[in-house]
């Protein structure tokens, strides 16, 4: 049985690597990154859960006109189509454009990275949004549509859904209560500003010698997350301000994911990913101690 002694020694060992805790950096856990895998499971399974959780019900004004705009039974983007757009449209994208320009001998391990990041992309920025949106607590700017409060509740006063509200509908009741962050704007910007990234690294479209039609193609994929965000303002499910959250939520982490796996969009290699790059750069590594040594003796030979 391995002792508490013998692990602080393992982990004080002059020879440990924090970095890789103790695996070889080539070894295959590190190479498919088996803890970024693990990662993936426990936040589907754990968004089970944070879905379940009721938010904080915060007292509200009948006569706050912020939450007077109408129920919109049939939105410009649902949760479906959203699906489609933060994760189908990537997804497919970055398989198509991965297998049809990358090098045979990386074509696949690169594009793995890639929807490895996607996938932690999405994935927390949707159980980050749902949980803090649920202890924010405020208002849709439809919520009086679906409270339907009673016919003598005072306007001018604070009051509880519980003690006001008629909707029979509590799930749709509840949901009012969980407008910021938007949720649509932090998914969408998750998914497609980080398809962005991708494209903008795969196209090397900051060399100063390539044209500014390539960068304007990639920037598509922000574009259209951009006007995802805006319809939640237009079906009055958010209010500007749940999109502008939303929607930084969503870029900070596809950013974080993105760089962590790619280098700057700047760099050289910038369509490999870092563990590529490594390979790369020890493959053409050189010592030029030992040029200039063959270098010696043939001329003193000759």
């Amino acid at each position: 049985m391995v002792t508490f002694s013998q692990i602080f020694e393992y982990l004080h060992d002059s020879s440990f690597n924090r970095k890789t805790f103790g695996f070889k950096p080539s070894s295959n856990i590190i190479k498919w990154r088996l803890t970024d895998l693990i990662t993936i499971v426990v936040l589907i399974i754990s968004y089970t859960f944070i879905w379940r959780i009721e938010p904080f019900q915060r007292q509200f004004y009948l006569n706050d006109i912020t939450i007077q705009h109408p129920f919109a039974e049939r939105e410009r983007v649902n949760v479906q189509e959203l699906f489609i757009y933060a994760c189908i449209v990537p997804l497919i994208t970055v398989i198509a454009v991965g297998i049809l320009i990358t090098k045979p001998k990386y074509k696949i391990y690169n594009t793995y990275v890639a929807l490895v990041g996607l996938f932690l992309s999405v994935l927390i920025t949707g159980a980050f949004t749902d949980l803090i949106k649920n202890y924010i607590g405020r208002h849709r700017p439809d919520f009086l549509a679906r409270c339907v409060p009673k016919k003598d509740t005072p306007v001018d006063i604070l009051v509880f859904a519980k003690d006001v509200c008629t909707s029979t509908d509590h799930a749709k009741l509840m949901d009012g209560f969980r407008t910021t962050p938007s949720g649509h704007s932090s998914l969408s910007f998750a998914g497609l500003f980080y398809l962005t990234l991708w494209l903008l690294g795969q196209f090397v479209s900051s060399d100063h010698s390539v044209g500014m039609g390539r960068s304007l193609v990639c920037g598509i994929p922000s574009l259209g997350a951009l006007l995802i965000a805006l319809s939640r303002t237009e079906d009055y499910r958010h209010h500007f301000v749940d999109v502008v959250i939303g929607s930084l939520i969503g870029v900070g982490v596809a950013s974080w994911s993105y760089f962590r796996l790619f280098p700057s969009l700047k760099h050289e290699l910038c369509y490999y990913n870092w563990f590529i790059i490594s390979q790369e750069e020890d493959i053409k590594e050189v010592q030029p101690e030992d040029i200039s040594y063959t270098s010696f003796s043939y001329n003193e030979t000759v």
